[in-house]
């Protein structure tokens, strides 16, 4: 089984979305400009496959994604997140004696927002693309902005691997290093890195991380500089937790964003339940830069 997406932009031919501009989209990796600031029309079909070539469309279902001023789509996916989260939420603390409209019209705005529904015309033109009668029926693939990555043999990921399986521990070493010698230390990479200029690389990427650190060190100890407020919503599943909406606040400084950290933790803590947990903290935006959200 397989997932196909496909575009279908007002007054205009709708387009094949490829799975690995989907999975950039998703994960923030990726954007479509072309569509900032705008919301598109979406139609997913759940696919049957054999021998890697689609056999039946099992499924297919129309959802609307909203496109921020970058192009990008992860506002919009933790948005409509968090509406259904707090729809869910709302059905379920609704009294059983009381009959409540209130459910009832989350969920008609959520599909009025969120849904919408492909006409027969519509799924013709998807069916079209998955089985061209002709070449006129393949749809054009969409572009996004980022790069399609060179194949990555055998040879090379494990060349990959070998290489920076120590990556870890040199990182241990630099962040155990306190503020002077960091600075000595980073000074003394960029003269080895000329001193030795077969591996002058390795030596600049060793001052660049120091650096990285010592600056780290400094906005801590001040407070100053761009600092996030985060709340992470995590959910317990059967065998691990997953991270499943992540709220952030960008501020001018620490005590600004302890201050946001209070007001967005009061503010979604309906959302807290016995398998959803909050984790609230905040952090420079050189550690938010490398955080492994979901966004």
């Amino acid at each position: 089984m397989s997932v196909r997406y496909y575009i279908f932009p007002e007054s205009e031919e709708p387009m094949r979305l490829s799975q690995r501009l989907v999975e950039g989209l998703t994960h923030g990796k990726d954007a479509m400009p072309q569509y900032a600031g705008t919301r598109q029309k979406i139609v997913g079909a759940l696919i049957h496959n054999e021998g890697g070539r689609p056999v039946q469309i099992e499924q297919t279902y129309g959802t609307i994604w909203t496109f921020d001023e970058a192009g990008e789509i992860r506002e919009g996916l933790h948005e409509a997140l968090a509406e259904i989260m707090n729809a869910m939420e709302e059905t379920q603390s609704s009294s059983a004696t009381v009959v409540s409209l209130r459910p009832q019209l989350n969920k008609k705005r959520l599909a009025e927002k969120f849904r919408w529904e492909p006409t027969k015309a519509d799924i013709d033109r998807v069916v079209g693309d998955l089985w061209p009668a002709s070449k006129a029926d393949r749809l054009k693939e969409a572009k996004g902005t980022s790069k399609r990555k060179p194949p990555l043999s055998y040879d090379a990921s494990h060349a990959l691997t070998k290489v920076s399986q120590g990556f870890w521990e040199i990182a241990r070493e630099i962040d155990r290093l306190k503020e002077p010698s960091l600075k000595g230390f980073a000074f003394e990479s960029r003269s080895k890195a000329k001193e030795d200029p077969e591996y002058r690389h390795l030596y600049e990427a060793l001052a660049k991380m120091a650096d990285d650190r010592v600056e780290l060190l400094k906005r801590k100890r001040s407070g100053k500089g761009i600092w996030y407020a985060v709340i992470e919503v995590m959910h317990q599943r059967e065998d691990y937790v997953e991270t499943v909406q992540v709220i952030r606040e960008r501020c001018e400084g620490r005590k600004a964003a302890v201050a946001a950290a209070r007001q967005l933790l009061a503010k979604n803590l309906h959302l807290f339940d016995d398998l959803v947990a909050l984790e609230t903290r905040v952090m420079t935006d050189l550690e938010w830069e490398v955080m492994s959200f979901p966004n």
